[in-house]
């Protein structure tokens, strides 16, 4: 367990500037920019903050991993809530974001080799875990656009009547 106390590996310089360059070609240079420039507004004690906070978090889906929790379970679903407001430190995550970076996290090697020093298992059960939430986020949003078309054509067809 003292592993994970550590947190994540952080990154050299040479390897984030290569993250950012592949960021820059997958979403473009204008949302990299705006999240680079998020983070370098935070003050250094608010960047280490939010390091432990990240690390805390991968700490706590380790942890419910080995409690057998799958995204339907409350606790579980707590920690995916907290992970994506923790991504709101750096940018606003979209649910095809959050599926991708579920899907980054077990397949890049380096991605996946942090995690899996917090756990070996741990990116496949990250992976899993955020594509179901988002599975879920999304028949939520689903439901909800559904519910707003029912309620439009039934205000129309009141005021055509």
């Amino acid at each position: 367990m003292s592993r994970k106390r550590r947190g994540l590996k952080r990154h050299s310089d040479a390897q984030q500037k290569q993250y950012e360059r592949e960021a820059r070609l997958q979403y473009g240079p204008a949302e990299v920019n705006e999240t680079i420039g998020r983070w370098n507004s935070y003050s250094e004690a608010e960047q280490e903050a939010i390091k432990a906070e990240g690390d805390q978090i991968y700490i706590d889906f380790a942890e419910a991993m080995g409690a057998g929790l799958d995204a339907r379970d409350q606790s579980l679903r707590a920690i995916l809530e907290r992970w994506q407001a923790h991504l709101r430190h750096f940018y606003e995550p979209s649910l095809d974001r959050l599926r991708g970076l579920g899907q980054l996290y077990n397949s890049h090697p380096d991605f996946s080799a942090n995690f899996a020093s917090i756990h070996p298992d741990l990116p496949a059960y990250l992976e899993r875990v955020i594509d179901d939430y988002v599975d879920e986020l999304e028949t939520a949003e689903l439901e909800r656009m559904l519910a707003e078309d029912e309620a439009l054509e039934r205000r129309r067809r009141k005021l055509s009547s």
